[in-house]
């Protein structure tokens, strides 16, 4: 018999902390107990596996130059 891991996540949509949800059992998914919302939890710490970075206009200039 295999134990099932249990996570405390933070619904991103209202911030409610939802305790010991068994994540493996729904693929990912869970209903918020605040605002009943269903969510797909991209990791099991909440924090997306891959981050995408976020660039101003004049950060991206500075980066990669003015376009001629």
């Amino acid at each position: 018999m295999s134990l099932m891991k249990v996570y405390n996540i933070k619904c991103p949509l209202c911030g409610t902390v939802n305790k010991n949800l068994y994540l493996e059992e729904t693929d990912g998914w869970m209903e918020c107990e605040h605002c009943r919302q269903a969510v797909l939890v991209l990791s099991a710490d909440g924090v997306p596996h891959k981050r995408v970075p976020v660039y101003t206009p004049h950060q991206l200039m500075l980066r990669f130059g003015a376009a001629h």
